[in-house]
């Protein structure tokens, strides 16, 4: 292990417990995705592969992102946000459509397709923290702040939003997460949270006139009404009633890794329903490692933005963004699970088979190794100082 550690810098806590979830994210998947190969009739080998090169070739971007200065991320950040604008208006118009929304594009020449949303979160927490940091001094100017900051954000939020309101609202929480943070005007955070009602609210209404210009709206609206419902269709609520049965059916130990029954007739078992399939199988114990992995993982995040925030602002802003798309998106499949919220699709970071959304978990796990890699630099600074004045002396 210690010779691993020559080459894998800076928070080794973060590259355990990725590593940890990596290997539990094979495993498990190589138990759910039968379902996959009776309803679409792929190849098991074929299915079980993909994921376990998807999840290779993350590891290696983790790698080779950690490698880089911190401040590339920030002279990169607005070219990064163009793309993933770019990116999400391609989505679309070309997307591919998944569950009637369309929020995939394909990769062109390798069997692969991509979430946008996946890279536009990581995208804009980079954006949005540089510009907070640079706009500082002019938080007063409606003009500076409505075009580098409130704009860019309600731009990301309005283009997801048609197809996925689960991120959406993510998106907008993590946002504003970090301009609290960031110590930005209470004022404009209001009048943001304003516009924002305001201007879904309206969206509601055309959608009433116009259905086919927010399609998804009307399933919004029967997936809150059927979460709130005594009536029971078992049709129509199979999935969140299997998924309780499933956990149920874990008790404390679990039904032991491939014996799960009812992953079967759960058909996002192994991506939004992640949580009730491995709780079946592994039992509240499971539950316990899988929700500890993530509070550790969390911790470790804001345990290094504290710690680099002095030296570096931009650093800790992006890295507070990046605990909280991991930890929201965790939650939010667990909520859904147990039929806490309504049912949205949120996969389980690093852990679901999600197809390319391991790379993007990968690349901002990479980031802020390499925020925590210039924490290590500075105390090894320090302690070199200190050896030199003791020497002096």
């Amino acid at each position: 292990m210690n010779q691993l550690f020559k080459y894998l810098k800076g928070d080794k806590n973060i590259w355990v417990i990725a590593l940890f979830l990596g290997i539990l994210s094979i495993v498990s998947v190589f138990s759910f995705i039968p379902i996959l190969v009776k309803v679409k009739g792929m190849s098991y080998s074929f299915l079980f592969f993909k994921h376990f090169i998807l999840l290779i070739l993350g590891f290696v971007l983790m790698f080779v992102v950690h490698k880089l200065p911190f401040r590339v991320f920030s002279k990169l950040s607005k070219l990064i946000f163009y793309v993933a604008i770019i990116l999400l208006v391609l989505t679309m118009f070309i997307g591919e459509s998944v569950n009637g929304a369309d929020r995939w594009l394909k990769i062109p020449l390798v069997p692969f397709s991509f979430q946008t949303s996946d890279f536009a979160k990581l995208a804009l927490v980079l954006y949005l923290s540089k510009q907070l940091i640079k706009r500082k001094s002019e938080f007063g100017d409606m003009k500076v702040v409505a075009r580098y900051i409130i704009l860019p954000v309600a731009l990301t939020v309005f283009l997801i939003l048609p197809s996925n309101l689960s991120t959406a609202l993510i998106i907008g929480l993590i946002s504003l997460a970090i301009m609290i943070m960031a110590n930005f005007p209470w004022k404009w955070i209001g009048l943001s949270i304003g516009g924002a009602v305001v201007t879904f609210l309206l969206l509601l209404q055309i959608a009433k006139f116009y259905p086919e210009a927010l399609p998804r709206v009307a399933t919004w609206n029967a997936r809150i009404e059927r979460m709130y419902s005594n009536e029971v269709d078992g049709t129509e609520q199979m999935q969140i009633t299997n998924s309780l049965h499933a956990i149920k059916n874990g008790g404390f130990l679990g039904k032991g890794p491939g014996s799960g029954e009812l992953k079967r007739y759960i058909p996002e078992a192994y991506a939004d329903f992640y949580f009730a399939a491995i709780v079946e199988e592994g039992g509240l114990l499971m539950a316990f490692i899988v929700v500890s992995l993530y509070l550790m993982l969390f911790f470790r995040m804001v345990r290094i933005a504290v710690k680099i925030q002095e030296k570096n602002e931009y650093a800790a802003y992006v890295v507070i963004g990046i605990g909280l798309i991991v930890m929201m998106s965790a939650v939010v499949n667990m909520l859904v699970c147990t039929k806490l919220i309504p049912v949205t699709g949120q996969n389980m970071p690093l852990l679901s088979m999600g197809g390319t959304s391991a790379w993007f978990t990968s690349i901002a796990f990479g980031i802020v190794i390499s925020a925590s890699r210039e924490i290590e630099t500075t105390t090894e600074s320090t302690v070199v100082s200190s050896d030199l004045n003791n020497a002096i002396t």
